[in-house]
């Protein structure tokens, strides 16, 4: 056997073998960055219109909705080639859109994934795709996600994130110009503890809860809700939360199912 490798004939074989697998590598398309990260995302992330290699490419992020995608944003992408070597995708991203601006390092592996450096603005009606409850009450203004680290798996989120509602409103419940809203996110294992706070607004919220991964998924929140007396107009959004009154500060529960995303 050692014999025949030192045979030229042999040696230029395996010399044009590995250079074959090195172009191969090299020039892996833009679709297999998209497969790893529609199977590291459970379907709920999609990689449209790809361009370029899994090194350094382009194409259009979107998010499922229904049994559709949405598209999210424009996005251009650097990954370390290295990383292959420890079995995972080190990827550098930004992206922008019509209302879309975000950034982030994403780190994908087999059935999970993780998100360092993120920020991201988005429409907040991109919340239809995770919470059946947001399909119906059509989300408006924009969503201000933050998160050092989080990591996923096949039924666990570690990490901590903020998410800031501007300019909140919901046109499916007749309630626009809500005011802005604050929900900060700890994460660990198969739950996550939730506080909304309100920034600015004549809806005054605040709550505690938690989200759970275990079937059936859902987001816990119980606070307190005060309008101001002048905004009769949110009457009927008040009452789908169980406020009766106007002018008072009032207890409220909310279980909220999650599909899309989370399912």
């Amino acid at each position: 056997m050692i014999g025949a490798l030192r045979r030229p004939g042999v040696r230029l074989a395996l010399l044009g073998a590995g250079a074959y697998l090195v172009f191969l590598v090299a020039n892996l398309p833009a679709a297999w960055l998209g497969s790893a990260l529609e199977r590291s995302s459970g379907g709920a992330l999609a990689l449209g219109e790809p361009r370029g290699t899994v090194w350094k490419g382009s194409g259009v992020l979107a998010l499922r909705s229904g049994g559709a995608y949405r598209g999210l944003a424009d996005i251009e992408w650097r990954c370390n080639p290295l990383s292959v070597f420890a079995g995972r995708l080190n990827i550098a991203l930004s992206g922008a859109g019509r209302e879309t601006q975000m950034r982030a390092s994403v780190n994908l592996g087999a059935g999970k994934g993780t998100l360092s450096d993120l920020e991201a603005n988005v429409p907040a009606a991109v919340a239809e795709s995770a919470l059946p409850a947001a399909a119906f009450a059509k989300p408006e203004g924009q969503l201000r996600v933050k998160a050092d680290s989080v990591e996923w798996g096949a039924a666990s989120v570690r990490g901590a994130a903020t998410v800031e509602w501007i300019d909140a409103g919901l046109s499916g419940l007749q309630a626009p110009r809500l005011g802005d809203y604050r929900l900060q996110i700890a994460a660990s294992g198969d739950r996550a503890e939730l506080r909304l706070s309100t920034l600015r607004g004549d809806l005054r919220l605040t709550a505690g809860g938690e989200w759970r991964a275990a079937q059936p998924r859902t987001i816990q929140l119980r606070g307190t809700a005060q309008a101001s007396a002048e905004r009769r107009d949110l009457e009927p959004f008040l009452r789908t939360i169980g406020v009766m009154s106007i002018g008072t500060s009032q207890p409220f529960a909310w279980t909220v199912p999650i599909g899309g995303i989370a399912g």
